[in-house]
């Protein structure tokens, strides 16, 4: 018993890893014996933050309705949601939400291959700003070349992935930015091979080449991304999210920095980095896998914490997984990903905290579920979603 309970408050803590998940799985397909268990331990962790905001009996019974109305596309789903089964009725009875989902990715595959065109900005589409200025628009769908003003090639597009070319002739530092929109995800390889996989609304500056006069490899964001740093120890790789810092050599980590956020996060899935407020750059933190170095914008303050790196990289896999978030955290990663606006005037749902994990399909989806399980009405005009008292 003692390692189950260690599963389940590993779980709680949202530090319970792929493999651990599967175990408690079939723990909980023993007998119902055992998702009683597990159901007490989370409300015994969470009845004290989390108001019992909705009839327990009736979310019950309008979840297992759509559950059972849906058993045909739960079978599709990945083992890990057979665990997501009990979480999402245990948690939905402490008035958060658990939600099945499942998208197939914008990123959809097309052999067709195409030229890029140069384009005024759009909202919808992905940029990238050239060294010269000029702005060229990717179509996520096809393939291409990237070409500067002079038609020389710059960059292979191919399959859901921008290849930058590395211009051996090419001395000078010269930047380029891509723009990726929200509702859209997009995948790069830099000019020394590092992997970077960008979330919505996101910007990375980046050089067209990393030349041997810079002794770092240096690129900027703004948004989140997930970065596979190609090892070059003589050339650290530096992300400058906007107030810290990111120093590696080469490691895979994901850094959330978004604007409008008060938090940047910095997740390390693997190898090490060390991270310095711009302010201090001589006081370091330093970071080992599975750890979450947490920098405040409003006092300048990085702490660190260990957390299930599954939670923070998700995203790339069109899922989205939430700990005991708010209602305003949660909602701002449903805006990006579905490029909404949501106005809530809903005090309860504002209160409301939510744990669980979901593959993303339609807004119009993930609306419903939430309206009818909390209890609110909600408008749709254009991109614009205002939820009612």
């Amino acid at each position: 018993m003692s390692s189950i309970l260690t599963l389940i408050q590993k779980y709680l803590n949202g530090t319970i890893s792929s493999g651990e998940r599967m175990q408690l799985n079939e723990w909980l397909d023993l007998n119902t014996h055992n998702r009683t268990l597990f159901k007490e331990a989370i409300k015994k962790r969470y009845s004290k933050t989390i108001p019992l905001c909705v009839d327990t009996s009736e979310a019950h019974a309008k979840f297992i309705k759509r559950i059972s109305a849906r058993s045909k596309s739960v079978i599709r789903l990945r083992t890990i949601q057979g665990f997501s089964k009990y979480a999402a009725i245990l948690v939905l009875l402490l008035g958060s939400i658990y939600l099945y989902k499942n998208q197939e990715s914008p990123l959809t595959e097309n052999k067709k291959s195409v030229k890029f065109s140069t384009a005024a900005i759009a909202e919808d589409k992905i940029l990238i700003k050239q060294a010269d200025g000029s702005i060229t628009t990717i179509d996520p769908s096809e393939n291409g070349i990237l070409t500067d003003k002079n038609g020389n090639p710059i960059g292979n597009k191919e399959e859901n992935q921008l290849r930058i070319t590395s211009d051996a002739g090419l001395e000078s530092l010269k930047f380029m930015e891509v723009y990726i929109p929200k509702g859209k995800q997009f995948q790069m390889v830099l000019s020394d091979g590092t992997q970077v996989w960008l979330n919505a609304g996101s910007t990375l500056k980046f050089p067209q080449k990393f030349i041997s006069s810079e002794k770092k490899r240096v690129v900027y964001l703004e948004g989140e991304a997930f970065f596979d740093v190609k090892t070059n120890k003589e050339k650290p790789f530096i992300v400058k999210a906007k107030g810290i810092d990111v120093n590696v050599l080469g490691t895979q980590f994901n850094v959330s920095s978004y604007t409008e956020d008060t938090l940047i996060k910095t997740t390390l899935v693997e190898g090490s980095v060390a991270l310095a407020s711009s302010d201090m750059p001589h006081k370091k933190v330093f970071l080992k896998p599975n750890d979450q170095a947490v920098y405040n914008k409003n006092n300048s303050v990085i702490h660190k914490k260990e957390v299930n790196t599954d939670i923070y990289t998700s995203w790339m896999k069109k899922r989205i997984m939430l700990q005991n978030e708010s209602f305003e955290e949660a909602f701002r990663r449903i805006e990006r990903a579905y490029d909404v606006k949501i106005i809530n005037h809903n005090s309860v749902l504002a209160a409301t905290k939510f744990t669980g994990e979901f593959d993303v399909e339609s807004i119009y989806e993930i609306l419903k579920t939430f309206s009818e399980t909390l209890n609110f009405t909600y408008t749709i005009k254009e991109k614009k979603i205002t939820i009612h008292p």
